[in-house]
């Protein structure tokens, strides 16, 4: 199965301490939240070069500290000939199945 290496969690593009905190907050309680009615997908969104990918980081690694994180995935400009588009549904995939003894 194609498998995008190295397309997962950077904890180095991580969000700086103590800023975003807002933001931060409001996402982590909306993946925490047990509500049916809270919207199953959060779109983060915005202009080039204002923190998404910090953020991003910064929120998998929350879930990942809850133990809610399934799978990471990212792509970054300098590494788009390793075409990991190709690779996401592969990727994701694979992670969620390793967290399954039943599929490792």
């Amino acid at each position: 199965m194609a498998y995008a290496n190295d397309a997962g969690l950077n904890t180095t593009k991580k969000c700086l301490d103590g800023t975003r905190l807002e933001i931060l907050e409001g996402i982590t309680n909306w993946i925490t939240d047990r509500d049916n009615k809270a919207p199953c997908i959060l779109w983060l969104h915005g202009q080039a070069r204002r923190g998404k990918s910090a953020i991003a980081h910064t929120i998998a690694l929350r879930a990942q500290g809850l133990g809610l994180l399934g799978s990471c995935f990212c792509f970054a400009r300098d590494r788009q000939v390793e075409k990991r588009e190709g690779k996401i549904l592969t990727t994701i995939a694979r992670d969620l199945a390793d967290r399954d003894p039943a599929f490792r």
